[in-house]
Formats: C-alpha cells, structure tokens, sequence
C-alpha cells in the first residue's frame, strides 16, 4: 500500500458522504422553518427531528446543541441571501433595482426564513454569546451592494459622493420586507390588509424599488442645518446705523 494512502476500511463509502450531507440539508430546511415560527427559545429539537423523520440523537449527530443549529440555519439564510443578490447583480441592467427585485422574491417565497431573519434582528441574544457565523457572507453582500451604489453614483454623475451606504441601504430595505411579510397575519388581523395578496406584493414590489430612488437622491442632498447649526438672534451680529 502506497504510503499516505487511507486504508480501505476507514474510506466513507461516497454514498454514506451524500446522504449525510443530504440529511444535514434536510435538518437546515426544518430547522429554519422551526426557528422561523416558534423562534430560538421555542424550538425543540424533538420538533424538527420529528418534521425530518428521524430521533433527536440523529439530529445531535449533525448539530451538538440548539445553539449551533441555530446558528447553522441563520448562516444557511445569509449565505442563499448572499448568492441569490450576487447572481441579480450579474445580469445587465439596475443593479439596486434587481436587488430589491430579489429581495422580495426571496422573502415572499421563504416566508419563515424572512421571520427567522426578524426575530434575529429583533433579538440577537442567541447569538450573542459566541461570534456571528454569518460574517465572511454578509460582507460579500455588503461589498455586492456597495459596488452597485458606487456603479449608480457614478452614472448619475455624483462626483466624489459615494452615495448611501450599503449598510444603511441593506437594513432599509430589509425591514421594509421583512415586517410587510413576517408581519403578515398580524397585520392582516390588526388592519384588514394580507401583505401576501398578489395585488399587496406588486404594490410593495413598486414601492421598493421608489424606495431605492428616493434611498440614492436622498443621499445626494446636502444635509439640512440641525437646531444647533441655525443662527440664533443673539448668534446674528448687530447692524452698524452709521452710513
């Protein structure tokens, strides 16, 4: 046997490797949804083991505690995030609009994902006691954003402007769609409008993307004076009579 190989006995037989791999998809799937309606402290393992078909050790075997499947699950949302706004960006066209474009599509579609997201944004104590998984990821979005902001700036001409930030742009953007979705039964039963309807989408569709325009013309304004800017009457110097 050459030296360095692995010894046939402990090869993982590839069909063993895809179906694990399959079942870690799987569990992700369930748990995002699961965390997306009962939010972290109301999930139970049992839960999405039970949804999977499988026990709870099973569920452990891929996930040591809650904590990290919940973490997993909020990475897997970023990451799809992530790569679904990377792909808009690459066709030719607005950029922040095809963004917002994808953004709506992804949340009307992932429903409890989009909560899962809001309730994380609301709350983050569960990821609080250990480092955000989702870094590496969300800076790619942000870079993705802040180049098509930069791209826009520089074809409306904006001169050294950078335009909005694409933080800022990102959390506008985001809570917009995120409470009109999440939101939906709450709003439905508090003021008589379902945000899923196809005619609330298609409305929320348009406003995003004005948003988006008001979001880049708002950055090109000067800002306006804040009270303590303002002259006062005793700050405006007093006229001289004298011819």
């Amino acid at each position: 046997m050459p030296t360095g190989s692995t010894p046939p006995s402990s090869r993982i037989p590839a069909a063993e490797v895809t179906t694990g791999e399959s079942r870690r998809a799987e569990l992700l799937r369930v748990a995002i949804d699961v965390f997306g309606d009962q939010g972290f402290a109301g999930a139970r393992i049992d839960e999405i083991a039970r949804r999977v078909g499988i026990r709870r050790p099973s569920v452990l075997y891929h996930f040591p505690d809650k904590a990290t499947l919940y973490y997993a699950a909020i990475t897997a949302v970023v990451d799809e995030v992530t790569d679904l706004v990377i792909g808009a960006v690459s066709e030719p066209g607005e950029q922040l609009e095809a963004i917002a474009d994808t953004w709506i599509d992804f949340v009307i579609e992932r429903p409890l994902a989009a909560r899962l997201l809001l309730r994380q944004m609301i709350d983050a104590g569960p990821l609080r006691a250990a480092q955000t998984p989702t870094g590496p990821s969300l800076q790619r979005l942000l870079s993705t954003i802040q180049q098509a902001i930069d791209e826009r700036s520089s074809k409306d001409q904006l001169g050294d402007s950078k335009g909005i930030d694409a933080s800022e742009f990102a959390l506008i953007l985001s809570s917009a769609s995120l409470v009109w979705v999440a939101g939906q039964s709450a709003v439905e039963d508090a003021l008589g409008l379902n945000t899923l309807s196809p005619d609330a989408i298609q409305r929320h569709r348009r406003t995003l993307r004005a948003l988006v325009n008001q979001l880049v013309a708002a950055s090109e304004s000067p800002p306006e004076a804040t009270p303590a800017e303002m002259p006062t009457p005793n700050s405006i110097p007093p006229v001289d009579p004298s011819p």
